[in-house]
This record gives C-alpha cells, sequence and structure tokens, in this order.
C-alpha cells in the first residue's frame, strides 16, 4: 500500500498598514496541534491539517515579533521564551528532515522591492534555507502564477491552483509559502486482494467502500470508548499512523472532544504491541482551511491586529492572512486503473479485531521526534474530486 499525504500548504501574507523553553521543536508540538484540530473542527466534513507547518510558519515571524505580538505568538505556538532557542530548534528539525527522502519541507517567499530587515533575512537563509524572489504585487497575475506553479511542484502536483487573483490584495508586502509533503508505504503492506467492499457508517449515512484488511504485528490500546492502533510506515521514512476509532460507550463527537496531548500520550505509553486484524478504508481528503480564522477562534486574534513585525527594515508590518490547503491520499499502489477485487477475507479469533468503518481520528507523526505531522478525520461520505 502506498500512503500519499501531500501536504500543507501555508499561505501567509504580510500587508502594509497606513511557556518555557523547550528542548527542541516538538516541545509543545502535541499540545498545538490538538488544540488547532479542536478549533478547526467541522463535523460535516472531512478534514486533515498540519499543526507543523503552521508552526514552521509563524517560527520564521517569530524572530522579528515586538513585544506588542511577541507573547501572543510565542504562547499560540507553544514556542521557546528565547527567540534564539526557537531559531534553533527550528533549524534543528529542518536539518534533519532534511535527509528524509519521504517527508520534504520546502519554502518560498515573494517580497515587494523593499529590503528585508537584517534579522528576518538571516532567519529566512540560515533557518529556512530560502531567499526572497522580488516581486510587483501589482501584477496580480505574474504572483498568482509564480505562488501556483511553486505550489504544484513542491506538492508534486496534487495542489495546483492555491492561489487566484482575486484573493491577492493589492496591500500585499510579502507571501510566506510553506509545504510539507510525504510519500511513503507501510512497514507490512495490505494485500490487494484482500480488498473488498465493505459498508462504512458515516454521519451522513451508511455507504460502501473499499475496505483493505491485513493482520499485522502493531501497537494496539483499548479503552471502553475507543481503541487505537499505530501503523508504521516503512523504517526509512521514521513515520507512522495512530488511527482511533469509537467502541462501546464511546462515540465519534465524544472522541473529539476528548482528545489533548495528555491522552495521545497514555495511549502511546500504554499501547501494547500484538497481532491485530485490521480494516481500514481506502479514502482520501482535500481540505481548504481558512487558518487565520481558526487561530483566532483559538483566542489569539491579536496576532493579527497589531503591526509590530520588523519584516522590513526601519518599518513595522502586520500579518493579515494565514490559510492552509491540504491533500491526503491513502491508497494502493496501481488501484486506480484495476477491478476491485471480491476476495473474502478470513480472520483469527485470537486476534485483536480494530475495524475502521465508522467515523475515526487520524495522526500521522514522525516517530523520531515525537512530532504530529498531519492530524485529521475521516467521518463524511463525499464525491470524490
Amino acid at each position: 500500500m502506498l500512503i500519499k499525504v501531500v501536504v500543507p500548504l501555508v499561505f501567509v501574507t504580510i500587508a502594509v498598514v497606513a511557556g518555557a523553553d523547550g528542548p527542541d521543536f516538538s516541545f509543545g508540538d502535541a499540545d498545538f496541534s490538538v488544540e488547532y484540530f479542536k478549533a478547526a473542527f467541522n463535523a460535516s466534513r472531512n478534514e486533515v491539517v498540519s499543526p507543523l507547518s503552521i508552526r514552521l510558519a509563524l517560527a520564521a515571524f517569530y524572530q522579528v515579533a515586538g513585544s506588542a505580538v511577541e507573547q501572543t505568538i510565542q504562547r499560540a505556538f507553544y514556542l521557546p521564551l528565547e527567540k534564539s532557542v526557537a531559531s534553533e530548534n527550528a533549524a534543528g528539525f529542518l536539518e534533519e528532515v532534511s535527509t528524509n527522502q519521504q517527508l520534504q519541507v520546502a519554502f518560498k517567499v515573494l517580497k515587494n522591492q523593499d529590503l528585508l530587515s537584517d534579522e528576518f533575512a538571516s532567519t529566512l537563509s540560515k533557518v529556512f534555507k530560502t531567499a526572497p524572489e522580488s516581486v510587483e504585487f501589482a501584477d496580480k497575475r505574474s504572483v498568482v502564477t509564480s505562488v501556483n506553479t511553486w505550489a504544484n511542484r513542491a506538492t508534486n502536483g496534487q495542489i495546483r491552483n492555491f492561489l487566484k487573483e482575486d484573493e491577492l490584495d493589492t496591500n500585499t508586502e510579502l507571501i510566506l509559502l510553506n509545504a510539507v509533503s510525504l510519500k511513503a508505504s507501510w512497514a507490512e503492506r495490505f494485500s490487494e486482494a484482500k480488498t473488498d467492499r465493505q459498508s462504512f457508517a458515516f454521519r451522513n449515512g451508511i455507504r460502501p467502500v473499499d475496505m483493505m484488511h491485513e493482520t499485522v504485528e502493531v501497537l494496539y490500546k483499548v479503552a471502553p470508548e475507543y481503541h487505537a492502533v499505530q501503523i508504521p510506515y516503512n523504517e526509512e521514512s521514521d513515520l507512522s499512523m495512530w488511527i482511533l476509532v469509537p467502541r462501546g460507550q464511546g462515540n465519534f463527537d465524544s472522541l473529539v472532544a476528548s482528545l489533548s496531548s495528555d491522552l495521545l500520550d497514555d495511549i502511546e505509553t500504554t499501547a501494547m504491541p500484538r497481532a491485530v486484524d485490521i480494516s481500514l478504508p481506502r479514502f482520501q481528503i482535500r481540505s481548504e482551511l481558512p487558518a487565520k480564522k481558526i487561530i483566532e477562534k483559538m483566542g489569539f486574534e491579536q496576532l493579527f491586529a497589531e503591526s509590530d513585525f520588523s519584516i522590513f527594515k526601519n518599518r513595522k508590518s502586520e500579518l493579515s492572512d494565514l490559510r492552509q490547503s491540504t491533500f491526503l491520499q491513502v491508497n494502493e499502489e496501481g488501484t486506480e486503473a484495476a477491478v476491485v477485487s471480491s476476495a473474502t477475507t478470513k480472520f483469527r479469533a485470537k486476534n485483536a479485531q480494530f475495524n475502521a468503518n465508522q467515523p475515526f481520528v487520524f495522526i500521522i507523526k514522525k516517530i523520531s521526534t515525537d512530532t504530529i505531522v498531519f492530524i485529521g478525520h475521516y467521518s463524511n461520505f463525499e464525491q470524490q474530486q
């Protein structure tokens, strides 16, 4: 089975205006990830978000945040109190990721003709390994073409029309783009011959789906309200997917409401290895989220209300927009042109049974850094684009 997760594409614009320090970038990651996911949660649609991509983008602006916003940005994204530590942590994480061929992070910055402040230019160069491209924002077509061309390339063709001309403000001074792309296969692949059509109890009705089946030795946790498995990707990827499904006394809404960094930590520390018969649907999700509104919903409106970022020389700017576009696809290699097999799957009764045939939460993590790369939910029947 091939897992193709592409990508949170984060878009941050700068407009002209008329906790305690952690040891690495993963510190505070679970707290922000869960809070961001729950603030973005919409029960009427499938969603996938990348808290990692948002934190990386805002870590760049933290370096040039003034006193009116620096505490807000530090608290909102669980960044170290010392900006230099935040910069070092982000640089260390990106350096470690740079050797991973299956998880890639890319940045692009477009700016007007003004000179960047020394601090921001240094941050872009040393931490994020990117140099800004000077553009004329009045030439909307050219800017949109540049943004979408880069987005298409950075996401392996999965996000092509990220920005439209009517979405580009004439007062824009700078755009920062961040893409995180993942493409990896399971450590133990699901057999295509076992895939069959089964019913999935979506929130908006029961529908047939292509259900994949395999017996795998995985970490498994069972509780009265839910059960969870960790399905690892191949060893070189340093990634795994946790799937949480309601059971017994629990339901999907209560599962989402109960999510916390403490719950995730408890699941990981108490899950035990055992043979599990896993049934998991093929699925894909495409999300377009107004990240600015989500951050404001979390209580950090001040981040976008103050012009206190020293991005350019000798003047202040404000963050005017923050958006995220994400695409995730879980499928088997070559199945798009294949006939669905009608093979019947039989599991051993002694194995734990994990049947994801109802709404579930999924979390994709980078194992060595304990970083949540993607978090989302699959709960509604939607026509695939």
